[in-house]
C-alpha cells in the first residue's frame, strides 16, 4: 500500500500538472491554446477518471456492492471497439496491434463496462511493455459456451518469480523509477477481480525477452436484454485511446541564439505543456526518457535540462549525477520534476546536483523564473572570462572542461593553421559539442575562445621581454600577420600590443 500511495501520487499529479498547466496557457492565449488545450485538458481528466473508477471498483469489489449490469449483443463487435480505441496508441510506437475472432460474430450476455475495464487494462499493458516494432495479438473464439479471449504481445515478458504475484493488489513487477510506464498496480489486480466477478477465470504464461500472453474464459450465456454495441461507448473508448508522440512545432521567433532548452519527460502530454510555457523564450529539444536525456545532452550540450524522475531506462537522479560528473555537461542547471514532493525526496534530487527541485503540477510562472534566475547566475560567471586582468592560471575554480581547452591550445599555440576542426579533433569533440560548452560557460564562442586563449599568452610574452619586437610575439601565439595580430589584440585587451606593454 505504501507504493500504491507513492505510485497513485504520481499518476495524479501528472494528469493534473497538464490540466491545470493548460488552463492557464488557454486563459492566456485562447485563440490560439484552445483546441490544443482542451484536448490535452480531456485526454488527462479522462485519465484521472479511469483511474479513479478503478479505486471506485475496487473499493465496491471489497465491499460486495459491485453489481452485474448484463446485455445481449454481440460481443465480437464490442471488443472491436475496444481494440480500435488502441490503434493510434500503438502506430505511435510502430507496433502492430491484431485482431482476430472465430466466428465473426458471438452473440452472448456481458457487462460492457466492466469488459472495457479488462480489455483496456490488458491492451495498455501490452503496448507499454511492448518495444518498438512489436506486435500485439488479440483473439475471440467460443467453444462449449465458453468464450476464449487471448491477448498475447512480444514485450519485454514477466520474471518467473513474479509471474505468481502479478494480479496481487499494488503489486508491481518493477516498483523501481525507472519502469517503463507508470502504474499504480491496481490495474491487473482489478482485471482478475472483475474476471471472476463475471463468473470466469484468467491466467497468465510469460518468457522474458519473448512476450506475455493472458487468458480469459467468460461464460457464454443468453439470459439478458438484447440491445447493440452503444455508439457512445465506441466514441467515448476513441477519444480514451488516441494519443500523440509528437511535439508541436517550436516557435523560433527568438532566433538562433536563444537560449536551448532540453525537456526529459516520458508523459508527452506534460512535454507538450512545458514547451508551450517555454517556446517563445527557449529553444525546444525532447528525450522521452532518462538514457534517451542523458545522450541528447551529450550531444547538443544544452544551456538548461528540465527533467521528470519517475522514467523508463534512467531515472531523473541517474541523469542528474551522469551529467554532473561529464566535464562536457557539469554546467548545465538541471531542473528536476516529480510527483515527489516531500523533503527527503527533494534533499535526494538535489543531492544528485540538481539545481532546483518543483513538485508537480508545475506553475508556468514559477517554473521560469527558476530558468531565468539559473541562466542569470551563469552570466555573472562568464563575466570573470570576458575580464582584461583574468588569470586562468590563478584561479582553481576554473572550469576542468575550460582548463583542459586551453592547454590544449598552449600546446600547439605556434600553429597559426590551426583550425576549428583539427581543435576539436584534439579535445575529442564536435564542433557543437565543443561550441555550446564555451559558449555556456565562458559567453565565448570557440574563435573568441581561440583569440582570448592566444591573446592572454601574448599580454605575458609582452610584459617578460619589453625588448622583443612584437612581431615575434605574435608569431609564437599563431599570428602570421602583424597587422591582425594587432586587431585581435585590441579587441581583446581594449588596447593596441605596444600600449599595453607601456602602460
Amino acid at each position: 500500500k505504501t507504493r500504491l500511495y507513492t505510485n497513485i501520487t504520481h499518476e495524479f499529479r501528472t494528469p493534473l500538472t497538464v490540466i491545470l498547466g493548460m488552463t492557464e496557457k488557454i486563459r492566456q492565449t485562447p485563440k490560439k491554446m484552445l483546441q490544443e488545450g482542451l484536448d490535452l485538458i480531456t485526454r488527462n481528466g479522462q485519465n484521472l477518471l479511469r483511474l479513479v473508477d478503478q479505486m471506485l471498483s475496487l473499493s465496491k469489489l471489497e465491499a460486495g456492492t459491485l453489481s452485474v449490469d448484463m446485455v445481449q449483443g454481440d460481443v465480437v463487435a464490442y471488443t472491436r471497439y475496444v481494440q480500435q480505441s488502441f490503434l493510434t496508441l500503438a502506430e505511435t510506437k510502430h507496433i502492430e496491434l491484431d485482431f482476430r475472432a472465430v466466428p465473426g460474430e458471438i452473440i452472448m450476455d456481458y457487462d460492457p463496462k466492466k469488459l472495457q475495464t479488462v480489455l483496456s487494462n490488458l491492451l495498455s499493458n501490452a503496448i507499454k511493455f511492448t518495444p518498438e516494432g512489436g506486435r500485439i495479438d488479440l483473439e475471440l473464439h467460443n467453444q462449449s459456451d465458453t468464450l476464449h479471449l487471448q491477448l498475447s504481445d512480444t514485450g519485454v515478458g514477466i520474471p518467473e518469480d513474479d509471474l505468481p504475484h502479478i494480479f496481487d493488489r499494488f503489486y508491481q513487477v518493477d516498483g523501481s523509477t525507472t519502469r517503463a510506464g507508470e502504474g499504480t498496480g491496481i490495474g491487473l489486480a482489478l482485471t482478475k477481480e472483475l474476471v471472476q466477478l463475471l463468473g470466469g477465470t484468467i491466467t497468465a504464461q510469460s518468457r522474458v525477452g519473448e512476450g506475455t500472453s493472458f487468458h480469459v474464459q467468460l461464460p457464454v450465456t443468453r439470459k439478458a436484454p438484447k440491445a447493440g454495441v452503444p455508439d457512445s461507448s465506441g466514441t467515448l473508448l476513441a477519444k480514451a485511446g488516441t494519443i500523440t508522440n509528437e511535439l508541436p512545432k517550436t516557435n523560433m521567433s527568438n532566433g538562433e541564439e536563444a537560449p536551448t532548452v532540453l525537456i526529459v519527460e516520458d508523459n508527452t502530454d506534460v512535454a507538450t505543456y512545458l514547451e508551450h510555457c517555454l517556446a517563445f523564450r527557449y529553444r525546444i529539444e525532447h528525450a522521452p526518457d532518462g538514457q534517451a536525456g542523458i545522450e541528447r545532452a551529450l550531444e547538443t550540450i544544452p544551456d538548461l535540462i528540465i527533467s521528470d524522475v519517475m522514467m523508463p531506462r534512467a531515472d531523473g537522479f541517474t541523469l542528474c549525477q551522469a551529467l554532473k560528473k561529464d566535464s562536457k555537461t557539469n554546467h548545465i542547471p538541471i531542473v528536476l520534476l516529480t510527483a515527489k514532493a516531500d523533503a527527503e525526496s527533494r534533499l535526494a534530487g538535489l543531492g544528485t546536483g540538481a539545481d532546483a527541485y518543483l513538485a508537480k503540477p508545475v506553475a508556468e510562472q514559477e517554473l521560469k523564473i527558476i530558468l531565468n534566475n539559473l541562466l542569470e547566475l551563469r552570466k555573472t560567471l562568464q563575466v570573470k572570462y570576458t575580464d582584461p586582468d583574468y588569470r586562468p592560471q590563478s584561479d582553481p575554480e576554473e572550469d576542468p572542461f575550460v582548463r583542459q581547452a586551453r592547454e590544449v591550445l598552449l600546446e600547439h599555440l605556434d600553429s597559426a593553421d590551426l583550425s576549428v576542426e583539427d581543435y576539436c579533433r584534439l579535445l575529442t569533440v564536435s564542433r557543437t559539442q565543443l561550441h555550446n560548452k564555451l559558449r555556456a560557460v565562458t559567453g565565448k564562442s570557440t574563435t573568441e575562445f581561440m583569440r582570448s586563449v592566444r591573446i592572454r599568452k601574448a599580454t605575458e610574452l609582452l610584459l617578460a621581454d619589453v625588448d622583443r619586437p612584437v612581431k615575434s610575439i605574435a608569431y609564437d601565439v599563431g599570428y602570421k600577420h602583424a597587422p591582425t595580430f594587432n586587431k585581435a589584440f585590441a579587441t581583446e585587451m581594449g588596447m593596441t600590443p605596444s600600449e599595453y606593454r607601456n602602460g
